[in-house]
């Protein structure tokens, strides 16, 4: 029987793809390219959590397992609204979590969900919601989209703190080379169980540098451009 022993893995816990409902227009990347990507340049763990889809198959995890990789089950999905939160492992359709409170009744001891960018200026982001529910999340979200000086992960790490939430980095990688600025060491067996319980308990650190202003105008000219002028049309039918 094949055993593990915990250490600390590199992990991207917020990644899009081109199968993204949402953001196909602007992700060129497909899911094995993003795996491949990743293992390349060391992660451990990787969660693709695509807009109210949950693309995790065993035939997508056992490619990223044949590249050193745990893919973790997830998506990004909009709540009460168009409110974001990250959900993992819960393995159900986007449409029976659509709310806090399905969240709240569905989660399980081998479910996590995290407060993506919860105060980012956006209507798509949790805002006061985040306290209000804060025992629905898990862990609270550091965005690696930041700039020096302009940082709105400060309010995230202050709610973070005075409610004893682990807080854990993430890319919201769109574009590959996205990763690999903000991540997160989990100190855990490669396992999806064992990756979530580590990051309920806190056995995790961040690792996070700011984006120069020139990447910050990179990323939204591009992303910009791709909205205009998509790379392709919407996936038919993603795999479920």
């Amino acid at each position: 029987m094949r055993t593990h022993t915990r250490r600390w893995l590199k992990a991207e816990l917020h990644a899009h793809c081109s199968l993204d409902p949402t953001d196909y227009k602007i992700c060129p990347q497909s899911a094995e390219e993003l795996c491949a990507e990743a293992a390349r340049l060391g992660y451990d763990v990787l969660a693709i959590t695509c807009h109210n889809l949950d693309v995790w198959t065993p035939d997508l995890a056992d490619y990223a397992r044949s590249l050193g990789l745990t893919l973790v089950p997830g998506m990004e999905v909009s709540v009460e609204g168009v409110r974001h939160a990250l959900v993992y492992n819960f393995r159900s359709p986007a449409e029976e979590l659509n709310t806090l409170d399905k969240i709240r009744a569905r989660a399980r001891a081998d479910t996590l969900v995290v407060a993506p960018h919860p105060y980012f200026p956006s209507e798509i982001c949790l805002g006061d919601l985040l306290a209000r529910h804060i025992d629905v999340f898990d862990a609270i979200e550091v965005s690696g989209f930041y700039g020096r000086g302009v940082d709105f992960n400060r309010r995230a790490r202050a709610v973070a703190r005075a409610h004893r939430k682990p807080l854990i980095g993430n890319g919201d990688v769109h574009l590959m080379w996205q990763l690999g600025r903000t991540f997160t060491w989990i100190y855990a067996e490669p396992t999806v169980e064992s990756i979530l319980q580590a990051i309920k308990q806190g056995q995790v650190r961040i690792e996070t540098r700011p984006y120069p202003y020139w990447d910050l105008f990179r990323f939204v000219a591009t992303t910009t451009w791709r909205e205009a002028f998509p790379l392709r049309s919407a996936p038919e039918h993603p795999p479920m």
